[in-house]
């Protein structure tokens, strides 16, 4: 049990942090990196929600799972903390200096640029856009047998590049779909074990098999954002898409533009955020729905209510109320940004534990989406955990999927949309079910996708 009390001021007073003495120097990095979010899970389990990790000598880290601690890190003091450089480096390395890893001022400039692209009378219009997607990737499904097989991930990563190259750029990005959903993979395992090796891993000029791989990669993405980027400078009319609005943003304060370089930054940083963390939570959707078949017949019986067979249009997702609960209950299980690392700045004190200058800090959304004090059987699908009033029971960072405070992700609007009339579209028209026999478990490696191929079948309805 956690109080939630008012932290002292003084961080003499303050108390240290318990310490997980069962996990610890290296036996507690190899945990880490051989199953990160038992790691977690297990912490929290054994230690509570702060808990002080010492890993490397000179180098400690801690863990904050309780509410009132995110809140502080994320919100109420978030000046006091920046993304780390075991998470920003090699990030920078795959998405440059764009919204998602540049900090201090030139992260308040971009994100003051960024931020009217994606108000949300402007997301608004992106939902027919959205729904003519869906319908194209149906339109394929019906040319193939009734109970073909599909790989479940691979489907919903061509689904979100296409409505992100329609959405954020104007552009059908069908045929490079494989390409890049690929290369976003493969950049990612890169990234991951750069980070669970930081500092000691070879620069990108050294031809070592990891780096071999992340060029590649790189290069792919590069090659399509430049054409993206390069074929709108030689359009003359006026797009009213996320670039078009990127391109002519101009700095309140400074009247300057994005640079060549910056712009570059924020389209592949749009485009594959855009795509991957949609696409994974997905893919535990169609998964969940499989395994419950009750919440399935209560989903038919919205759509039924509200559509009626038809499309959906923007209106509806005012009253597709379930249908947003269970994608927020696969959010809360399977969250695609599953950790959030954090550094102090200067020493801290969190409810009541002293926290010390350039700290290293996680915080994961794994752990306390499921924490037992919020959550009743925190391991169970239900989707009405989300009523408004339960929402309105816990406190706001007991759930954090799109992280929080002025770092909340820019795009959420977005995909919480993108998600809600995929889900109605796709389940008017076709029931998919997850072969049985498969052992499906989340791939914690940069967002939290299922583990290898997901193998399911499509029935129509």
């Amino acid at each position: 049990m956690s109080a939630m009390t008012t932290a002292p001021a003084d961080p003499k007073t303050a108390k240290p942090m318990p310490v997980a003495t069962s996990r610890s120097g290296l036996t507690a990095i190899k945990q880490l990196k051989a199953d990160p979010l038992s790691f977690y899970m297990g912490n929290r389990a054994d230690y509570g929600d702060y808990v002080r990790i010492k890993s490397l000598p000179g180098f400690d880290f801690y863990t904050l799972t309780y509410p009132t601690a995110i809140e502080h890190v994320l919100q109420t003091h978030q000046k006091n903390f920046r993304k780390p450089d075991v998470f920003l480096k090699p990030t920078i390395l795959l998405l440059g200096n764009g919204i998602f890893t540049s900090e201090g001022d030139f992260w308040m400039k971009q994100r003051r640029l960024s931020q009217p692209a994606f108000h949300r009378n402007h997301i608004g219009a992106m939902a027919k856009v959205i729904v003519e997607c869906v319908e194209k990737m149906l339109a394929s499904w019906d040319r193939k047998p009734d109970g073909s097989q599909i790989d479940l991930q691979h489907e919903m990563v061509h689904l979100t590049l296409s409505v992100a190259g329609r959405t954020l750029f104007s552009t059908d990005l069908t045929n490079h779909a494989t390409d890049v959903g690929l290369a976003v993979r493969d950049a990612f395992e890169v990234l991951n074990h750069k980070m669970n090796n930081y500092p000691f891993v070879f620069p990108l000029w050294v031809p070592t098999q990891d780096n071999k791989q992340f060029n590649r990669a790189k290069g792919i993405l590069d090659s399509v954002i430049t054409k993206i980027i390069s074929e709108r400078r030689k359009d003359s009319q006026v797009h009213h898409d996320f670039l078009g609005m990127l391109m002519s943003a101009k700095d309140e304060e400074s009247g300057q533009g994005m640079s060549d370089e910056q712009l570059k930054d924020e389209v592949l940083t749009l485009l594959v955020a855009g795509h991957d963390t949609v696409a994974a939570s997905l893919a535990w959707t169609w998964i969940m729905l499989s395994r419950h078949a009750n919440v399935r017949a209560h989903l038919h019986d919205e759509l039924k209510n509200v559509l009626d067979g038809r499309t959906p249009e923007l209106a509806d997702s005012e009253r597709l109320t379930y249908t947003k609960m269970i994608f927020d209950e696969t959010l809360r299980l399977y969250p695609p940004a599953w950790g959030q690392p954090r550094q102090s700045i200067d020493e801290d004190v969190i409810d009541g534990y002293y926290l010390p200058k350039n700290a290293f800090v996680s915080l994961n959304q794994y752990t306390t989406h499921r924490h037992p004090e919020f959550w009743e059987r925190p391991e169970e699908f239900d989707p009405e955990r989300f009523t408004p009033d339960k929402v309105k029971s816990r406190p706001r960072f007991s759930y954090f999927p799109f992280g929080g405070g002025a770092r909340v992700c820019i795009g959420q609007n977005l995909a919480l949309l993108e998600a809600q009339l995929a889900i109605a579209t796709i389940a008017q028209r076709y029931q998919i079910d997850v072969l049985p026999g498969q052992t499906i478990v989340p791939d914690p490696t940069f967002t939290l996708i299922p583990r290898g191929i997901v193998s399911a079948t499509l029935k129509r309805r």
